[in-house]
C-alpha cells in the first residue's frame, strides 16, 4: 500500500500542472471521474455527460427494472430505437447499437441488477470515454 501511495505522489509531481479529472458524486449515488473540459448534469436518476466540443455525449440511468429481466428491456429499447439485436456480453448485461436523428453512432449496455435497470448510452466517440465509463462507482 505504501508503495502506491508513493507511486501515486511522485505521477501527481511529474504531471503537476496536467488536468485531472474531477470525481463528482450524482444523486442517483454514482461517481463519476468527469474529464476536464466535459459538462455534467444529474438529476434524479439520470445523468448526462457532454464533451466540451460536442463530439460525444454519456448518458447513464439507474431504475425500477419493474421486475422485468434484461433481455426483455433490452429488446424492447433496441426496437424503440430502430437498433441492432441485442447481444448478452455479460451476466444480464446487453449490448446494441442504433444511429440517432443526427445519424451518430450510439452504442446502448443495459442490464438488471439487483432489482435495478442499468443504462449507459454513448452517442459519437471521444478518447475520454473509456476512462470516464471505467471510473464509475456506486
Amino acid at each position: 500500500m505504501r508503495k502506491i501511495f508513493i507511486l501515486v505522489c511522485l505521477i501527481a509531481f511529474v504531471f503537476a500542472g496536467t488536468a485531472f479529472a474531477e470525481p463528482i458524486k450524482f444523486p442517483n449515488g454514482l461517481t463519476i471521474d468527469v474529464a476536464p473540459g466535459w459538462s455534467y448534469e444529474g438529476k434524479d436518476e439520470e445523468i448526462t455527460l457532454i464533451a466540451e466540443d460536442q463530439s460525444c455525449a454519456i448518458y447513464i440511468s439507474i431504475t425500477d427494472a419493474n421486475g422485468a429481466s434484461g433481455k426483455d428491456i433490452a429488446a424492447a429499447m433496441s426496437k424503440s430505437h430502430g437498433g441492432s439485436v441485442p447481444q448478452l456480453i455479460d451476466d444480464e448485461i446487453y449490448f446494441y447499437t442504433f444511429n440517432n436523428e443526427q445519424n451518430v453512432e450510439c452504442k446502448v449496455f443495459s442490464g438488471v441488477d439487483n432489482g435495478k435497470l442499468k443504462v449507459v448510452l454513448i452517442a459519437g466517440d471521444h478518447k475520454d470515454v473509456e476512462d470516464i465509463i471505467n471510473s464509475i462507482e456506486e
